[in-house]
């Protein structure tokens, strides 16, 4: 079984963006109670006048509908998503100023979910 995290990227303002998604399994059923960590990371910010991003983590979790949302500065993010039973799984995006994207990601379930260890 897989889970299926559908971001998608849309800007809120100049200076801010939106990080939104759902959460699936590989049935395509909504996880509600999926974790997400979003952490800017700063690297190359001398260089990138863009990647303005935001000192504290923010936490959330999916709603009833597997969805969420957050609003950000355009940067660099390490995206952490975790659900129960599944395997944690980061990713690392950029938001830029004024642009939408999207991607999907697959979490595959935990092994310790699906053995006994002595």
């Amino acid at each position: 079984m897989r889970l299926t995290m559908l971001l998608l990227l849309s800007v809120a303002s100049t200076t801010a963006a939106t990080l939104s998604g759902t959460v699936r399994d590989s049935e395509g059923a909504v996880i509600s109670n999926a974790h997400v960590i979003v952490h800017w990371d700063p690297s190359g910010s001398n260089y990138l006048k863009d990647n303005l991003g935001i000192k504290q983590d923010i936490a959330t979790t999916t709603d009833s509908s597997g969805r969420f949302s957050v609003e950000l500065p355009p940067g660099f993010y390490d995206v952490l998503v975790t659900a129960m039973a599944f395997t944690p799984h980061c990713d690392k995006v950029r938001l830029k100023d004024k642009e939408a994207g999207s991607y999907e990601l697959r979490l595959k379930i935990s092994p310790v979910t699906s053995k006994e260890l002595d």
